[in-house]
């Protein structure tokens, strides 16, 4: 199954296309993970009719569920928030981290926690602008500088993939080290990534404005390797009219999945080789995860 968080609610989507559920109608799904979901402005846990109290005037952007009905939530002005059965709490030693002074967005205005991934050593903390941070023992240590403009973080056991402004990271050891890349694509300007078996997915396109995203896949233990389009020779497209944003790609094994704001689901089942439409009457994509 797919949850697919879109512009009129969150979906549940069977590997055959079929509808399974339609929830939260009427707000818009920005974000999903495991039994939590961002709804407009708020923070939801699916089994429960109720919201999270943040903060007045922060905006969540991104959710990591964790265990025992639990969540970190990442929310506007690069703050970081745990959630448990007391209620929400902030991330102190998160907001303590010195170099916060100097994370900003090119606009000016103060920066997001923009994505949360898991890696081997605890949580990954993507700020938008302001690099990537990773937890280690008791403190935070930055893993990729301000200046790559990371979009999205996302690992798998040791592996950690970024998509960033200036291209797409790889580190096999959680996030300590990394190799960069651009070879391949057809810009440099990345905005999502996912690892499926074997293989590391990302968007690559011309800007944030641009009428040329696409998709791309490399083989994860190559990454020396050029990116090969997965578009372009029969349902995928080479190029969307847009973006291919953070959260609108993912993948659980063989299987990935990508949504588009025109409401097309699509997906692969051999790590992003082939494709088929598996569904394109949805409402705008925002976000898609897979749910075992």
């Amino acid at each position: 199954m797919i949850l697919t968080g879109t512009a009129d609610g969150l979906y549940e989507i069977g590997l055959d296309g079929g509808i399974e559920r339609h929830g939260l109608a009427g707000t818009e799904v920005k974000a999903v993970s495991g039994e939590w979901a961002i709804s407009d402005a708020t923070v939801r846990p699916l089994a429960e009719n109720r919201t999270l109290d943040l903060p007045e005037g922060l905006v969540p952007r991104c959710l990591l569920a964790g265990t025992g009905g639990t969540c970190v939530i990442g929310t506007s002005e690069a703050r970081l928030f745990q959630s448990d059965a007391d209620g929400v709490h902030p991330i102190s030693s998160f907001d303590e981290i010195p170099s916060r002074s100097e994370w900003s967005t090119p606009w000016g205005g103060p920066p997001d926690t923009r994505s949360l991934a898991l890696g081997p050593k605890g949580v990954l903390v993507n700020v938008h602008v302001g690099g990537v941070w990773r937890t280690e023992g008791n403190g935070w240590y930055q893993s990729v500088e301000p200046d790559a403009d990371t979009h999205q973080v996302t690992a798998v056991d040791n592996i950690v993939a970024v998509a960033a402004g200036r291209g797409v990271g790889q580190s096999g050891d959680g996030g300590a080290t990394w190799t960069w890349s651009t070879t391949g694509l057809h810009a440099t300007y990345c905005r999502a990534a996912a690892i499926a078996n074997g293989w590391l997915l990302v968007s690559a396109s011309d800007g944030p404005g641009t009428q040329r995203g696409a998709l791309y896949r490399r083989p994860l233990d190559k990454p020396d390797q050029p990116f090969v389009p997965c578009g372009g020779h029969g349902i995928l497209p080479k190029f969307f009219p847009h973006n291919v944003d953070s959260f609108e790609l993912a993948a659980a094994g063989d299987l990935v999945a990508v949504g588009t704001p025109s409401g097309e689901l699509y997906l692969s089942e051999d790590g992003g080789g082939s494709w088929r439409v598996l569904n394109d009457g949805l409402p705008g994509v925002r976000c898609v995860e897979f749910r075992h």
